[in-house]
């Protein structure tokens, strides 16, 4: 599978762009657009973004001077008189691309063509394209996996589920109980969103075996793993303590201090530091993803999202309907989406630590803008004006960490552990 862009430009020359995973392409004036058209003047700074998840692809205006024309049809523009900053303010639909639609932006035309040879998507594929998994109540979803009572759908053997843990926007986890022996673990079921081919969910599972073999005691283990069509289920150790994110909420105000966060902080980055050394990239750092066990804290779900994303599995998960803000993930996640290195984990690291002491995002979203435009285009809000009483040299490293250019930010793990 591929999505294909065949590119026109106005000199009469061609070249195409070919996306055969899960990626993005930017379009712009910018020197970090894929499709960079500087000499344009009826294209904007960041014009549109186009994501794809073969065969499925969706563009979003970001709101651009002029607009973007899908088969003639305008997507987005400002008004005249209009900034970059005010014309963002609207809100502008995502488009789902067919083959054969026409883009035009400026002098460029863009033809899209797709490539499917998959196969049928599974059972609660269909299911999940019609809503949203976070307005299931647990039965539901409980229902959604494993089926009506004598249906035949997924099957978990030698788990026995108790409740659900919590929820994700393509699963939920579950704390169940070994059939033999009885004990505590934690059951992430991953749902699929999208048809994938063979030789893509093979792909997903040889590169989860490997990271499962990543052991760290800041780390969260891997025990079983296993499938069903569209249905991916991972076994881990159970957390009593639940997520730092969890732990937030119990608190007057949704925010801990940094006497309390301290010691879990330099603990996930323990583990954090081991995996870089390792090779490997999180790649979906955040407050749900570090859990805390008899006290100690550990990183959890390493890969599963990265790898997931990867094999086309997860739908959308930038722009689309049910995609949600991506609040914790840097600039250069969104621009050069299959290339994350250690250094995009810092900036996720250091922006959990800032929404954990602050309560807010380190970028000031504004409801009325497009956060995508807010990300690519604006700078962090420094700590230190969101909490003015914190320690000084702790908010130089957390504004360190969180600059736009990755190559002056803290470069990995280790020297955030060193320098926190």
């Amino acid at each position: 599978m591929s999505i294909i862009l065949s590119v026109s430009n106005p000199d009469g020359t061609t070249r195409s762009f070919e996306l055969t995973e899960h990626d993005t392409f930017l379009l712009g004036r910018m020197e970090d657009c894929h499709l960079c058209l500087p000499d344009d003047p009826q294209v904007s700074r960041h014009h549109f973004l186009l994501e794809a998840c073969p065969p499925q692809a969706a563009l979003r205006d970001l709101g651009s001077m002029n607009g973007t024309q899908v088969n003639e049809k305008k997507i987005g523009g400002r008004k005249k008189g209009e900034t970059p900053e005010q014309g963002a303010k609207r809100a502008y639909p995502d488009i789902d691309l067919k083959h054969g639609d026409k883009i035009q932006v400026g002098q460029t035309r863009i033809e899209v063509r797709i490539q499917n040879d998959s196969a049928a998507g599974s059972r609660v594929a269909a299911a999940l394209s019609e809503g949203d998994l976070s307005g299931l109540s647990p039965e539901a979803m409980r229902r959604l996996i494993f089926g009506q009572p004598g249906e035949a759908a997924f099957q978990l053997e030698n788990y026995a589920i108790e409740r659900e843990l919590g929820r994700g926007g393509c699963g939920a986890v579950y704390l169940a109980r070994t059939a033999k022996g009885g004990t505590p673990v934690a059951v992430k079921i991953m749902l699929s969103r999208a048809q994938a081919d063979a030789k893509s969910i093979e792909q997903f599972k040889r590169e989860m075996s490997v990271i499962a073999k990543l052991r760290h005691p800041n780390i969260v283990r891997f025990l079983d793993s296993g499938s069903d069509e569209g249905t991916f289920f991972f076994v881990m150790d159970y957390c009593d303590g639940g997520s730092l994110a969890d732990a937030a909420r119990r608190q007057q105000g949704g925010t801990l201090t940094w006497e309390t966060l301290r010691p879990w902080a330099l603990q996930a980055l323990e583990g954090l530091a081991a995996a870089h050394k390792e090779g490997f990239v999180h790649r979906d750092i955040k407050p749900q993803n570090i859990l805390i066990h008899q006290n100690i804290a550990r990183v959890s779900d390493f890969g599963l999202a990265k790898n997931f994303q990867k094999a086309g599995l997860s739908g959308m998960s930038i722009t689309g309907q049910y995609a949600g803000t991506p609040v914790f993930m840097p600039p250069e996640q969104i621009v050069n989406f299959k290339y994350v290195k250690p250094l995009s984990d810092v900036w996720s690291f250091a922006a959990t630590l800032y929404n954990l002491l602050t309560g807010k995002f380190p970028y000031r979203f504004d409801p009325k803008r497009d956060p995508i435009d807010i990300i690519l285009n604006e700078n962090p809000v420094p700590i230190c004006e969101r909490l003015p009483g914190l320690d000084k040299n702790l908010a130089v490293v957390i504004d360190r960490s969180l600059l736009r250019n990755p190559k002056d930010r803290v470069a990995d793990a280790g020297k955030l552990l060193a320098a926190l």
